[in-house]
Parts: structure tokens; C-alpha cells; sequence
């Protein structure tokens, strides 16, 4: 692989450390840039389903503006298959009091990597959450940098890590509180669940503050498909394999639940079935 977030992580090196200009021209071929501005005090719902076919390593661009008191509801849908190497960037401003609600979800890939950098003005809000799955013996990666750079801005971060058999997932979730953001609000939470033996999930939350007067959360967790709770649905009746599901299931909906469109929810709920 070309590009691998977690090693440079490891090195001190993260993909946050850098913008996506800083990608283009280098480590692989830049294939599409698109732009969407939202004009001021007005709503919206985009839906951007990604099915890349290519098999070489290619890299995909979407500039986004929200203006003044605009609301954007934005769903990214990607799934590809264990040959497809790609990663997407989304260069993304908040205007003033403006909102979004961005859920993505990403599921497999040979290298399926999504690269969100938010700046946010006077009190903008944006709320990201979503899915990264993989288990096709490959690498699916989001990282998400969050720029507070005004007051009373709120950002709010729930991503999840499901791994197979010799796969893996990554999430890297920066958010900086830049001075002159007095009464701003920054969570990030990362929770992750293996299924499966040389599987392994990563996760990197941090929140770099330097401003008085702000308030900030950080969560990560990893668990193991437990031999214990399947042990205790399969006393309740259910096989071995049903109980997995359930768990998953389960695990899953943690995000599906804050889908607030009956289609769409299903249609990514089916994309995910077991």
C-alpha cells in the first residue's frame, strides 16, 4: 500500500498533519475534483454513493461550502471490493451559524481510505458518524481533522470499527480548539469490534486545545467477539452463528439508529447484512 495512516501515526506522522493539496501530484493520481456550495439559510439532503471500479491507486476530491445558516444533511456510501485501492478527500467550510450532519460509511477495499478536513466559523456546527467495515483482507481508514477557529462552535464525532478475519480498520480523529473559540464544544468517540483471529482495529482520537472556556470529550474502546455472550445467547436458544449476528447486529446499530431517513437506513443497513 502506497499510503497507510496507521504507520505514520506510529512514526508521529499522521494524515492530519497534512491538507489534501498536499496529497495531490504524489502518492497517487488525482481522477476527479467536484465542488458543492450550499447558499446561505437554506436545507439540504445529498447523498454521494461511491462505487469505484478502477484498480489502480486513484484519489477522488470534493470541495464543500455551507454557507450562512444553511443545513446540510450529507451521507457518503461507499462499498468496494477486494482489489479496489482508493481514497477520497473532502476539503469542507462551515460559515457562520451553519450546520452539518455527515454520515459516512465506508465498507471494504483493498485500500478503502476517506480524508475529511471541517473548518468551523462563528457558531457553525457539524456532526460526524458512520461505519468503517472490512473483511476482505484489507484496509478501511477514515480520518477526520476538525478546525474550531471561532466562538461557540460544536463539533461531535461517533465513529465505528468493524474488523474480519486478517483485515483491519482505522479511525484517526483530530479536532483543534484554536485561540478566539471561547464557548466551543469538541467530542470524540471511537468504538470498536473484531470478529474475527488476526483482525485489528485502530484508533486515534485527540483534541488539541488552546483556548479558555471550552469543553471537550474523548472515548475509544475495542472489544473481541466475546465467547461469553455468544455463549450466553446460545443458553437462550440461538446457534453459534445467529448469536454473532446479533452481536454485530447489535454493534451496528449504534450508528443506523442515527439515520433519520427510513430508505437510506435501509439501504445501508443492507449494504452491511451479514
Amino acid at each position: 500500500m502506497a499510503i497507510h495512516s496507521f504507520l505514520k501515526a506510529e512514526r508521529g506522522d499522521p494524515d492530519w498533519q497534512f491538507t489534501p493539496d498536499q496529497y495531490f501530484g504524489k502518492e497517487f493520481q488525482m481522477v476527479d475534483a467536484n465542488s458543492i456550495e450550499l447558499r446561505p439559510k437554506t436545507n439540504d439532503l445529498m447523498v454521494l454513493r461511491q462505487t469505484p471500479t478502477d484498480k489502480k491507486l486513484l484519489a477522488k476530491h470534493l470541495s464543500i461550502r455551507i454557507k450562512e445558516e444553511a443545513e446540510l444533511d450529507l451521507f457518503i456510501i461507499n462499498e468496494a471490493d477486494s482489489k479496489l485501492q482508493q481514497i477520497f478527500l473532502y476539503d469542507i467550510y462551515v460559515h457562520e451559524g451553519g450546520k452539518l450532519n455527515l454520515g459516512l460509511f465506508a465498507k471494504d477495499g483493498k485500500l478503502n481510505k476517506h480524508i475529511l478536513q471541517i473548518f468551523l466559523e462563528d457558531e457553525a456546527s457539524v456532526a460526524t458518524f458512520g461505519l468503517l467495515s472490512n473483511h476482505v483482507k484489507g484496509d478501511t481508514e477514515v480520518i477526520v481533522k476538525i478546525i474550531h477557529k471561532n466562538p461557540g462552535t460544536v463539533s461531535n464525532q461517533l465513529f465505528l470499527g468493524l474488523a474480519g478475519e486478517q483485515s483491519q480498520t482505522v479511525f484517526q480523529g483530530m479536532v483543534g480548539i484554536e485561540e478566539g473559540s471561547e464557548g466551543s464544544e469538541a467530542n470524540v468517540s471511537s468504538i470498536n469490534l473484531i470478529t474475527d483471529s488476526n483482525a485489528r482495529c485502530f484508533s486515534k482520537p485527540e483534541i488539541y486545545g488552546n483556548c479558555a472556556n471550552t469543553v471537550s470529550h474523548l472515548n475509544s474502546s475495542t472489544e473481541t467477539m466475546s465467547p461469553e455472550k455468544i455463549y450466553y445467547l446460545q443458553t437462550r436458544g440461538l446457534t453459534h452463528q445467529k448469536a454473532r449476528t446479533v452481536i454485530t447486529s447489535s454493534f451496528k446499530n449504534q450508528v443506523f439508529n442515527l439515520i433519520p431517513y427510513n430508505n437510506l437506513k435501509e439501504e445501508i443497513q443492507q449494504m452491511y447484512a451479514d
